[in-house]
């Protein structure tokens, strides 16, 4: 089964309110507010335009459906600027390899679109999945941060992607 990444748009605000349960929030600080969620859809949407977030939704060739979220945006890691990635697959499609075929694209996307050779991923150490994933697809894991999250303290373990890298 193959997957594509479709650029966010204002049609895509129903995957944030269907990630807003508590065993998809559980890494992140916990479901966010309507009001939250508003203000990040318009964040993903203006972020084409301003250039901060790229953000996507994850879909399968076979379904008109997205299926996840996805995308990389300007940060910085040990004092250097860098991109970042975060994602999230909806509760009925994970563990069929969609946030692996996620990740794979939003590396090329990336790889051709960021201005910045390294790609970072900060998934909460307590998330064996996402850690797994990093692992996975080939990020290099390089220790670990201690962060705030909507005023969460959390531990994150901080991945890279060196994007010169062909596949």
């Amino acid at each position: 089964m193959g997957y594509r990444i479709r650029r966010w748009t204002d049609a895509d605000l129903p995957v944030l309110h269907a990630a807003n349960v508590p065993e998809m929030m559980e890494h992140l600080a916990g479901p966010e507010t309507d009001a939250r969620i508003a203000r990040r859809h318009e964040q993903y949407v203006r972020g084409w335009d301003s250039g901060r977030p790229h953000m996507f939704t994850i879909r399968r060739d076979d379904a008109p459906v997205a299926v996840g979220s996805i995308g990389w945006w300007e940060s910085e890691w040990d004092g250097e600027p860098c991109l970042e990635t975060g994602w999230m697959v909806l509760p009925e499609f994970q563990r069929q390899g969609v946030a692996t075929a996620g990740v794979r694209l939003v590396i090329e996307d990336a790889r051709e679109h960021g201005p910045l050779p390294v790609l970072m991923a900060c998934p909460n150490v307590d998330n064996v999945a996402s850690n797994a994933l990093c692992r996975t697809v080939g990020f290099t894991h390089r220790g670990t941060l201690d962060d705030e999250y909507r005023g969460v303290p959390m531990t994150l373990n901080v991945w890279t992607y060196d994007l010169k890298e062909t596949a």
